[in-house]
């Protein structure tokens, strides 16, 4: 009895906390995509439609959306397919509004905050206890 604890114990440890973190990072994603992703997409869209260049609409987009305020995991993959998800609203929201140049500019852009997100400990002003 004892040696069939010592064998399943560590499979239980160790194995069963990487499939819960695979699971809560598509859970993140999933989050973020709802929240960021498509919240950017229609506020940009609506900026676009209001005949805001790409430059002040994706800034506009920026200042009313959680993309300013969130704070992503440090995972590349994690931001290109945020961006994707965004991508993919923007095209489907207000594709006749934006062309080629529009998309890698805001795409460059959204990367750039999103990189900012992810070191978002590193922006954000820390306070000590005096």
């Amino acid at each position: 009895m004892f040696n069939l604890i010592y064998i399943i114990l560590p499979i239980i440890i160790f194995i069963v906390p990487i499939n819960v973190k695979a699971i809560q990072v598509n859970l993140d994603l999933s989050s973020a995509q709802t929240s960021v992703g498509k919240r950017f997409a229609n506020v940009y869209c609506d900026a676009k439609r209001e005949g805001l260049d790409s430059e002040f609409a994706s800034e506009y987009a920026l200042n009313n959306t959680y993309l300013k305020f969130a704070a992503f995991p440090d995972d590349d993959e994690y931001l290109d397919n945020l961006w994707e998800f965004t991508h993919n609203n923007i095209i489907n929201n207000c594709g006749e509004f934006v062309d080629i140049n529009d998309l890698k500019e805001l795409e460059i852009f959204f990367k750039e905050e999103g990189v900012i997100a992810s070191n978002r400990d590193l922006y954000l002003p820390t306070f000590e206890n005096n």
